[in-house]
């Protein structure tokens, strides 16, 4: 198996600005998160409680992102000008590698993944979703298998409880000249806006650029 050293990277050219952060030490994912949240709300002592909150829920998402094998998180800070976007990603390198498959070409990598899908995303904590909903779409070097789907979430207690739809998209996408295969998976509460986002997201993945070892990073 392609050790994590020899694999190129995806590098992101994200519109706006967004806060990213490695996984790899968590401790230093959470310290990046306090700051965030002190940068975006104010060090101001009558936002002590919003600041306690944002920061256990990116504490929270971070967790579940390292328990999940993630890479990397990418947070929208802002996109557009006065109008807040709550967008996140997190890449994830699932062990598995598409072994059967021959060769290294991207379809015959993401073949291989579809059809024991259920059984890889089940053991990263992830997702299936519907296989009708699956779509394949051309990323820079490679191949991606796009899945997206609504969750219903439960949010708030008390008397604040309620439900709150979210709309994930996976991009499940072979890494060039390998048998691996990486996860790209977008989250946001905007599920109202699902064919716009997926549009959206399409493009950031297809902006994306592969930085191979050796390479020096744009």
């Amino acid at each position: 198996m392609t050790t994590l050293e020899a694999l190129p990277s995806l590098r992101f050219r994200l519109p706006g600005d967004w806060w990213a952060v490695e996984l790899h030490d968590r401790d230093a994912a959470v310290a990046s998160a306090h700051r965030l949240a002190r940068h975006r709300i104010g060090p101001q002592d009558d936002r002590v409680v919003l600041r306690q909150r944002v920061t256990h829920e990116l504490t929270e998402a971070i967790d579940a992102a390292v328990r999940a094998g993630g890479q990397s998180m990418f947070i929208a800070v802002n996109i557009l000008d006065g109008v807040p976007l709550p967008i996140s990603f997190a890449v994830y390198l699932p062990e598995t590698g598409m072994t059967p498959a021959i060769g290294t070409d991207a379809d015959r990598v993401l073949d291989i993944l579809d059809q024991g899908l259920e059984h890889v995303v089940s053991a990263e904590h992830a997702d299936p979703g519907d296989p009708a909903d699956r779509i394949r779409i051309d990323i820079a070097e490679t191949r991606a298998t796009r899945i997206h789907r609504v969750r219903t979430i439960d949010v708030g207690s008390g008397a604040d409880a309620g439900t709150m739809e979210t709309l994930v998209v996976d991009y499940w996408t072979a890494v060039p000249g390998t048998k691996r295969v990486m996860l790209v998976s977008f989250s946001t509460s905007m599920a109202e806006l699902q064919q716009q986002l997926l549009q959206f997201f399409d493009a950031i993945m297809r902006a994306a650029r592969w930085e191979h070892p050796g390479e020096l990073a744009d």
